[in-house]
């Protein structure tokens, strides 16, 4: 079997650095591009004006400028936005200089040139001094966002470092930045439209640059043919998956084809892609149904475990690894640059894999999917079985979805197949965890579940159900009042109890139907503002003649 019968249980911002020889310190850039409404010290920007030291510059309502400096560095400022260029002195012959600027309102994208890749570009908001060392940013006087390479944001209350893909949000009033974590839905596609020209607006270009005759000659000079598209499609190659049988339509890799007309919109696009594909490790929870064919029937076996999953921004891939209490272990998709790729990691909602070729479980051979589930997929499945009032988790943060694998045809021994749902999120340190107040966290439960006869043989279809979840938690007694509803028109209620690592709790409750029970096991995970924002586990459920197992996913309200 692929799941073993033996039992077992696995549970500073940067300093300035010395600058020698002549120094630029007059004329620090110039303005590559600028829409309506953009000034500078009072004057209105022009494409190829200079700016300069001290230079301040503000955006009304419709307006916004790209900056180019000396040693290459690139701010695009948003609408309504006020920024001030503090100091920049810049060193060609060494390579080295500093960069730093306050932002008093709005947003920017920074793209860091050479002197960020000695880390001495800063950028100041009222509540936060930004260190940022040889990558791409995005940063607003309330949230920044590491796109690439690493940024030190630093506030009166502390300090967190970001890595690529990460995000801290600013509280203000004194308080520390919350800690990295993955960026909330939509943050990154939201900041980065804002930076887009309107209708009507050609960045500063004069009227007529980009007719049509004189997109055909660019063309025909970027690639040799009239009508030639120099980057093609960003369709990523899609994973076949197996997992219809389980939620209709749960297809993850849409596409993302559009033509793409010069080198430099393809550039801009391949970032995009870049920034919502953050690369990040998630922890978390399995569970499911294993059922396996023997001579004398069909038994089902409840199988749960652990989830580990690893997201590849810069290669656009993932690898799920799941490993069962019962002693086995599920591998889809791979990191590994010498080995297939068997994904496709679209956005940080988004991600699909297949089994590699040839894996094996417990000597017992194995082919499968693992996907993602989105929200709009959640309430279509929900209102097909019956609970078109399903508080569907829409976790910031947390991911969850499900999988499927099963023996191939040409396999020997007892053919089996399981089915399960997978919850994975980002894991807050220990300290993390609050000692006083309470929380409530509302979300929802997927399972499978089968019925069986007295010997535990199945008796029809396995089904894949859902109802609501509720935990409110008390912290300072350690205990929390669970209640999940309408799961296969059951309901249950217990209590839960965290553990001495007070990330983790575990807890038992009872049904209204019969002598049903479930038990559950969790964790909780960061949230965008809290570090225990949201929570994801999995469940075992038991009575008379049925069985299930799934998993669980919930926030605050």
């Amino acid at each position: 079997m692929m799941m073993s019968t033996t039992g077992r249980i696995a549970g500073a911002a940067a300093l300035l650095a010395l600058i020698g020889g002549a120094a630029t310190a007059q004329e620090v850039g110039k303005a590559s591009a600028v829409n309506p409404a953009a000034t500078a010290n009072l004057r209105t920007i022009t494409i190829g004006a200079s700016i300069s030291h001290k230079e301040r510059i503000k955006t009304a309502a419709e307006g916004s400028v790209q900056l180019l400096f000396i040693d290459k560095t690139s701010m695009t400022i948003g609408p309504n936005s006020d920024l001030t260029i503090d100091e920049y002195v810049y060193n060609p012959n060494a390579g080295t200089g500093k960069l730093a600027a306050t932002l008093g309102k709005g947003a920017l994208r920074f793209v860091g040139g050479q002197i960020s890749h000695s880390g001495d570009a800063e950028i100041k908001t009222a509540d936060a001094v930004i260190g940022i060392r040889g990558g791409v940013a995005l940063i607003s006087t309330a949230n920044v966002y590491a796109g690439y390479g690493s940024s030190t944001v630093t506030s009166r209350g502390g300090s967190v470092t970001l890595g690529a893909g990460e995000f801290t949000a600013l509280s203000g009033g004194g308080a520390p930045p919350s800690p990295p974590g993955p960026p909330p839905e939509g943050f990154v596609a939201r900041m980065i439209q804002s930076f887009q020209s309107a209708g009507g607006q050609s960045g500063g270009a004069p009227k007529g640059t980009a007719s049509p005759a004189n997109v055909a000659r660019a063309e025909s000079r970027a690639t040799g043919r009239n009508g030639g598209a120099v980057a093609g499609s960003l369709t990523p190659t899609p994973v076949v998956t197996h997992v219809a049988p389980l939620l209709a339509g749960s297809t993850t890799t849409t596409s993302l084809a559009q033509t793409i007309q010069t080198s430099t919109q393809s550039g801009v696009v391949q970032n995009v892609a870049k920034d919502m594909r953050p690369s990040i490790t998630l922890t978390g929870w399995i569970g499911g149904i294993d059922r396996v064919e023997f001579d004398y029937g069909t038994m089902p076996f409840v199988g749960n475990g652990i989830a580990t999953v690893k997201l590849d921004g810069t290669a656009g891939r993932m690898q799920a690894d799941f490993l069962f209490f019962e002693e086995g272990h599920l591998q889809f998709g791979s990191i590994d640059p010498a080995m297939p790729a068997d994904s496709v990691y679209q956005d940080y909602n988004n991600f699909t894999a297949t089994s590699p070729r040839g894996k094996t479980s417990n000597g017992v051979p194995y082919v499968g999917t693992v996907t993602t589930v989105s929200t709009s997929q959640a309430r279509a499945f929900a209102t097909s079985v019956g609970t078109p009032n399903l508080t569907i988790c829409e976790c910031e943060y947390t991911k969850w979805g499900i999988w499927e694998v099963h023996t191939p045809d040409n396999y020997v021994g007892s053919p089996e197949r399981l089915t399960g749902s997978w919850v994975a999120g980002r894991s807050p340190g220990i300290n993390d965890v609050p000692t006083t107040g309470r929380a409530t966290y509302t979300g929802h439960v997927i399972a499978n579940v089968q019925d069986v006869t007295l010997f535990r043989q199945v008796v029809g279809d396995q089904r894949l159900v859902a109802g609501n979840f509720s935990n409110t938690v008390d912290f300072g007694n350690r205990t929390g009042s669970v209640s999940v509803s309408n799961l296969d028109r059951t309901n249950y209620t217990g209590v839960i109890a965290l553990q001495s690592d007070p990330r983790n709790f575990v807890g038992a409750l009872r049904g209204d139907v019969g002598d049903r029970s479930m038990g559950l096991l969790g964790s909780f995970f960061r949230g965008p503002k809290n570090p225990v924002g949201e929570m994801g586990g999995t469940v075992v459920i038991g009575g008379t003649n049925y069985l299930g197992s799934g998993v669980f996913a919930a926030r605050t309200r």
